[in-house]
């Protein structure tokens, strides 16, 4: 037999799906996405194409000197938010209901852009409800709410949607002015999520969303939002989504997923090509552009004048690919102080714009939303997320996820005096009142890591911007992070602390540990290195400060805690 190889061809029908060759050994030799041409020795095969969970795989040989015909295999049934047909989560009388949203009236709160949100399970759910369980199936509809601004409440969707939990949709079209718009999901005893929805002028936004059951598989059930389909259509249009736009955002979604543009030039082209129609398209395309070794500015200039002009040049996503170009064609010219205030649809987006807040602590002016959701981002796929704030979340602070009895067990002494400092809202801006707040809390019980870390962070005045490397490499050296993340660990269990630390501190804890570590292992600890990993957390510096701020005084009353009941023990 000879070692010669041959060129094998492998595609799917609708091109929206990851392939894969594997052999006869069932090892993955190739991949791709939506074609897949690969150099195969003689034997035998599997193609294997995959959309959401769904798969469709076909059986082909490789023959000695006999060139193989192309694979072609047939559209994956993939499961899809939006009521396509051809998919696996496809019913008519969901497509019904989104029609009639879009044909109907909206609801009119403003003038000059719309949004849709649907929300629809495509299970047999419905159907297998109880009159005693509807109630609580129908709950799986709740909980959305649209923001204007921090507190106020612009539509409450469980009284102004349409919903039918017995067909097990719920769907909502309103008219509003365009801007900036914050989408909430809360309900009890779960974790809030945050989305923002800036709505361009002259351009329906549509969001579609698929209700399913969590890991414990419990009522209600919850919005997969990390998997919603967003799509734009020109204002006034009343037709059904298009199923090309849908498979084409998923081509693009996917790849930006896998962080590198592997979409096939003419898939490309229809991107840029359906923008016109559909502006997220080019949104999705420039983002895969840019993940190019070289990328294509003159290309990527003409896509950004083109989404400037359909969407306005204030538009967060637009904002931060033209300074994503800047930053590529002038790396040495800072940018001509131009600030962003509303987040961006995409998580890519929101990359660019906080990696130049953590240079410039300007560029998110102060009390904007992008500086208070900013140490609160969480994964939601391709777009971007965060944690509602305390304020709209109807939520505490950092230390309200410390359950009332141990703030308050018989060991603590001084106990008022403590409740008081844990409770204090002030906003201190310098290194000192740092660590003045953790000597006030710890003063109770000076133990001796208590004194060595008050000794070594009052040897200086430090400032929040310069060293906060060195605040970093102090917190970790005074604190007994192992003890204190066990502790969280505990709390955890009776409440959900975690879900009240923001993201920022979430990555700060184990990174504190790390660094205790080695610093108890006698390892010298190169200050560069910590200075790199404080410069990769993108947050303004005043952020970051906060929330080391505000980790100390938890760290400090846990470490007290612990302190006590060592002593007493």
């Amino acid at each position: 037999m000879s070692d010669s190889k041959a060129p094998v061809r492998v595609e799917v029908a609708d091109g929206a799906a990851t392939l894969e060759i594997l052999d006869g050994g069932f090892q993955v030799v190739a991949q791709g996405f939506g074609r897949l041409e690969a150099e195969l020795a003689p034997g035998l095969y599997k193609a294997r194409a995959s959309v959401g969970g769904a798969v469709q795989e076909q059986l082909f040989a490789v023959e000695d000197g006999v060139p193989p015909a192309p694979v072609r295999l047939a559209p994956v049934r993939f499961a899809s938010p939006v009521p396509l047909a051809d998919t696996s989560t496809s019913h008519e009388y969901h497509q019904e209901a989104v029609a009639r949203a879009l044909h109907d009236a909206p609801l009119v709160l403003g003038g000059g852009a719309r949004l849709l949100l649907s929300l629809r399970d495509p299970s047999d759910r419905p159907f297998r409800q109880s009159p005693a369980s509807l109630p609580e199936y129908a709950r799986s509809y709740e909980g959305f709410k649209l923001y204007r601004g921090p507190d106020q409440i612009l539509v409450d969707f469980d009284h102004l949607a349409r919903r039918v939990p017995e067909l097990g949709y719920a769907v909502l079209h309103a008219e509003l002015d365009p801007g900036g718009y914050v989408l909430h999901w809360m309900q009890p005893g779960r974790p809030a999520v945050a989305r923002p929805l800036p709505l361009a002028a002259n351009w329906t936004t549509l969001m579609f969303v698929l209700v399913e059951a969590g890991g414990e598989g419990a009522l209600p059930l919850r919005p997969n939002l990390a998997d919603c389909s967003v799509q734009m259509a020109p204002l006034g249009y009343a037709g059904y989504p298009s199923e090309r736009y849908f498979r084409l955002t998923e081509i693009a979604r996917q790849s930006l997923l896998q962080g590198r543009n592997i979409v096939e030039r003419e898939v490309m082209n229809a991107l840029l090509g359906d923008k016109f129609g559909n502006p997220l398209l080019g949104l999705l395309a420039a983002h895969l552009l840019l993940l190019d070794a070289e990328p294509r500015m003159n290309l990527l200039h003409i896509v950004l004048g083109n989404l400037g002009a359909m969407l306005g040049d204030d538009f967060p996503d637009v904002a931060a690919l033209r300074l994503r170009l800047r930053q590529i064609e002038h790396p040495d010219q800072p940018p001509s102080g131009r600030q962003v205030a509303f987040p961006p649809l995409l998580r890519a987006s929101w990359d660019i714009l906080a990696a130049q807040a953590a240079r410039d602590e300007e560029f998110f002016p102060a009390d904007s939303l992008c500086r208070r959701m900013a140490d609160r981002v969480v994964d939601n796929g391709v777009w971007l997320a965060w944690r509602p704030l305390p304020s709209t979340a109807g939520g505490g602070g950092l230390l309200d996820g410390l359950s009332d009895d141990e703030l308050q067990g018989k060991k603590w002494r001084d106990r008022e005096r403590i409740l008081d400092l844990l409770g204090r809202t002030d906003r201190e801006s310098d290194g000192v009142n740092l660590f003045k707040s953790v000597k006030n809390l710890a003063k109770p019980v000076l133990r001796e890591q208590l004194r060595q870390f008050l000794k070594s962070a009052l040897s200086e005045q430090l400032t929040p911007r310069d060293q906060l490397g060195e605040l970093v490499l102090r917190l970790a050296r005074t604190l007994p992070w192992e003890r204190i993340v066990a502790r969280l660990n505990e709390l955890d269990e009776q409440g959900d602390v975690a879900a009240r630390l923001s993201s920022v501190q979430q990555s700060l804890i184990p990174a504190l540990l790390l660094l205790r570590q080695q610093l108890q292992s006698g390892l010298d600890l190169d200050h560069t290195q910590v200075e790199r990993f404080v410069a990769g957390i993108q947050v303004p510096k005043s952020v970051l400060f906060d929330n080391l701020r505000d980790l100390a005084r938890l760290a400090g009353a846990l470490a007290l805690r612990i302190i006590e009941e060592e002593r007493d023990g």
